[in-house]
């Protein structure tokens, strides 16, 4: 049985070659262990050739890659889940064993870098929408006053299955990305909203002293680099 579950945003494959052939390792060398990749573009054939994949319609970023995958998998509660990019560095693969203690720890959330809080107002317009408005209706009743809240980057989360399930996983505005007249993206207003959002309901449920983090450094830590979209 897998105990250990990695899912892998698919988007920039072999341009981190490194990664790509330390995952093939991890996964063929752990029974309990398996690494899928959960893709919004047709991936290299390196991953079609060696990993479990899917291709989704791209909507949502790395959240509604995220969530396609956990709907598509059906992965126990037990199992603990490893959310990561694919334009991660890995320093040092001892990552996971921390990760695990932390949750053993009492940890339901251990994020990598030291991430920037997040406040929610719940009474602003956000994208021309009341905030309520992005959330799911099963979700809304907890989201019950404006707040400060703890966040994770989301190039790199570990957690349990059960975990997600007590906050009724991912908030995805399932929007896909659209380029300016120029061709550039312009994410940052829908990845931080899910961010923040997802950090209101872990802070509400599991509480701010439930989030660890592997260092106090954004974006760094003696385990991971995070590349922002593909760059330093």
């Amino acid at each position: 049985m897998v105990k250990v579950q990695f899912i892998i945003v698919g988007w920039h494959f072999d341009s981190f070659p490194d990664l790509v052939e330390e995952l093939l390792v991890l996964n063929n060398e752990n029974k309990e262990l398996d690494v899928f990749w959960s893709c919004h573009r047709e991936p290299s054939q390196m991953i079609k050739d060696n990993f479990s994949y899917k291709v989704f319609p791209n909507l949502g970023l790395e959240d509604g890659a995220y969530q396609q995958a956990l709907d598509f998998l059906d992965i126990p509660d037990e199992t603990i889940l490893f959310l990561l990019h694919d334009d991660l560095k890995v320093k040092d693969w001892s990552f996971i064993e921390e990760s695990i203690a932390r949750l053993s720890q009492g940890y339901a959330f251990v994020g990598n870098g030291m991430n920037y809080p997040a406040y929610i107002n719940l009474t602003e317009k956000v994208m021309g929408k009341d905030v309520k408005e992005f959330i799911k209706p099963e979700a809304r009743h907890l989201f019950d006053k404006s707040g400060p809240v703890l966040t994770l980057r989301e190039s790199f989360m570990c957690t349990t299955r059960k975990y997600l399930r007590d906050i009724y996983d991912f908030e995805v505005i399932w929007e896909e990305p659209q380029p300016d007249k120029n061709g550039n993206y312009h994410i940052g207003g829908i990845g931080n909203l899910q961010q923040s959002l997802l950090g209101y309901k872990i802070t509400k449920v599991h509480g701010s002293n439930k989030v660890s983090y592997l260092s106090n450094t954004y974006q760094d830590s003696e385990y991971l680099y995070e590349y922002a979209r593909g760059k330093e």
